[in-house]
């Protein structure tokens, strides 16, 4: 389903629209599963076929600039913002200095891989240092929407090195278009203290906000198990991947089945907007010290190398909506009132979001499905059978409208991974 026709879908659960159009529904059939049709075709389980996009980097030629038909350059050494030592460079330049067009920080090794190195080009300021590195990006080549975004890399090691795969949104400047960090590695101490080491990543996402600083900013750290690194030889790099869709974020790190992150629309904090329903592009860069990591010292590797052996994209493969029955909410005033929803979808389809909306302004909805990753979303990996508890709080759900009508329902809303719906009207007796 396009961005529009789920922009649309909201715009019906509010105001005089929904209310509207959720009597009708409720007419009709008062406790049943709508099901809208998504953007993918309807399959049993949940799949994903060849990428539809990537980069193999399967150039034979050593030291070969990346393609440039998939990716650009960000250039020059401001700071970026987190008061960063490096310079960017591109690949065939001597502009800004102290780049080096004999000695690109991007190229391909020749066996199928993208070399990103940064480099120490000289030891004043000490103890830093000056560097150049790279920083690739798909921006105006390759815009993505939605689908499974992974690639294999192997990571650096050293104080103040900071290697990340990433997006970013196409629209608005910072952070009002958000930011996807799916992996981001810093050195264990330095910086702000909070850092990760050799064994651990982070997976982040950013999104606008009223709040004074303007953005929200909701994370997790994955921990490798059995002593696995970030500079592992065997495997020879670990896979980090977000399956993105809509209203729904999953990050994990070599098994897409098992996302250790998940993130929906209903998780942004009061003030925030989730703004990842719309076009991003990907980033691949080696920082090298600022406010985060800290500064590089003298046992800092040069080069230091983040090695990537691939970037993939994968289209989903249509997942069905699940079906969902529920009785009747039972007012109590301005008491909480509460029903379970029953969903049944075929086991293997993955996650689902639930979200729950009402007409009335003066009351608010939650969703509940005990899943410990995320409690709006229901877990069909391995069954058919899924419950979720919806919550009605605040203002008096028991009243009728001046006509003497029934309150309007309690609309929840399944999205698939796949981008299909169904929707049921909970009556409120």
């Amino acid at each position: 389903m396009t961005d529009n026709l789920v922009a649309r879908r909201i715009q019906l659960m509010q105001g005089a629209i929904f209310r509207r159009a959720i009597a009708q529904i409720s007419r009709i059939v008062p406790v049943a599963a709508l099901v809208a049709t998504g953007f993918a075709s309807t399959a049993s389980a949940q799949a994903w076929g060849e990428p539809f996009w990537s980069d193999e980097f399967d150039s034979s030629e050593a030291g070969a600039a990346p393609d440039a038909s998939k990716w650009t350059f960000d250039v020059g050494g401001s700071g970026w913002g987190n008061h960063e030592l490096e310079v960017y460079c591109a690949p065939g330049t001597s502009t800004p200095a102290p780049c080096d067009a004999q000695h690109p920080n991007a190229f391909q090794d020749g066996h199928g891989h993208l070399i990103i190195r940064a480099s120490r080009v000289s030891a004043e300021p000490v103890p830093t240092g000056s560097w150049t590195s790279a920083r690739l990006k798909t921006l105006g080549l390759k815009d993505l929407q939605y689908g499974r975004m992974e690639s294999c890399i192997k990571l650096p090691v050293g104080a103040g090195v900071w290697p990340a795969f990433w997006m970013l949104g196409t629209a608005g400047k910072w952070p009002a278009g958000g930011e996807i960090d799916i992996m981001e590695n810093i050195p264990e101490s330095g910086g702000s203290g909070a850092g990760l080491g050799p064994q651990k990543i982070q997976s982040t996402i950013h999104g606008p906000s009223t709040v004074a600083v303007g953005r929200f900013s909701l994370g997790e750290i994955f921990t490798f198990p059995a002593g696995q690194r970030i500079d592992d030889s065997t495997p020879p790099c670990h896979a980090y991947g977000a399956i993105w869709s809509p209203f729904m974020l999953q990050m994990y790190v070599d098994d897409w089945r098992k996302p250790f992150f998940i993130r929906t629309a209903s998780d942004v904090p009061s003030g925030g907007r989730w703004v990842f329903n719309a076009p991003f592009y990907f980033l691949l860069n080696l920082a090298v010290g600022g406010d985060w990591p800290g500064p590089p010292n003298y046992a800092t590797p040069s080069p230091a190398e983040m090695i990537v052996d691939y970037v993939r994209v994968y289209k989903a493969g249509g997942v069905d909506a699940p079906t969902m029955i529920a009785p009747a909410l039972r007012a109590q005033g301005e008491a909480a009132s509460s029903t379970i929803v029953e969903l049944r979808s075929a086991a293997g389809t993955g996650f689902v979001f639930l979200a729950c909306e009402m007409g009335a302004s003066d009351s608010k909805c939650s969703v509940d499905t005990g899943n410990a990753l995320n409690a709006s979303v229901a877990d069909f990996r391995s069954s058919d059978l899924q419950r979720a508890k919806i919550t009605v709080t605040r203002g008096d759900i028991s009243g009728r409208s001046d006509s003497g009508a029934a309150k309007t329902p309690v609309m929840v809303t399944a999205y698939t991974v796949s981008g299909e719906q169904s929707i049921i009207a909970i009556p409120i007796e």
